[in-house]
């Protein structure tokens, strides 16, 4: 499964989150990508997400304009996981 960062350039949290999602990706042996709004709007919009930063696992965005602990985030990645 894929673990997704939506961020855009002047985001002033994006590079906590993604620092945090890179981290947990690594840890739990999953994929990581990180998508610029800005950029790929049509994969923004196909998983809602207009706020950065944004976390997604699979299919399902787990934070929305958020930045979580590296803890919450990986809570929350375990419960899908199961």
């Amino acid at each position: 499964m894929k673990l997704i960062v939506f961020t855009k350039k002047d985001c002033p949290q994006c590079p906590n989150a993604k620092a945090i999602a890179k981290e947990v990706a690594e840890e739990l042996g999953l994929e990581y990508e990180e998508i610029d709004i800005e950029k790929d709007l049509i994969t923004a919009l196909q998983f809602n997400v207009a706020s950065t930063p944004s976390i997604a696992f699979g299919e399902e965005v787990l934070f929305r304009g958020e930045v979580p602990t590296k803890e919450q985030l990986k809570q929350e990645i375990l419960k899908l996981m199961k």
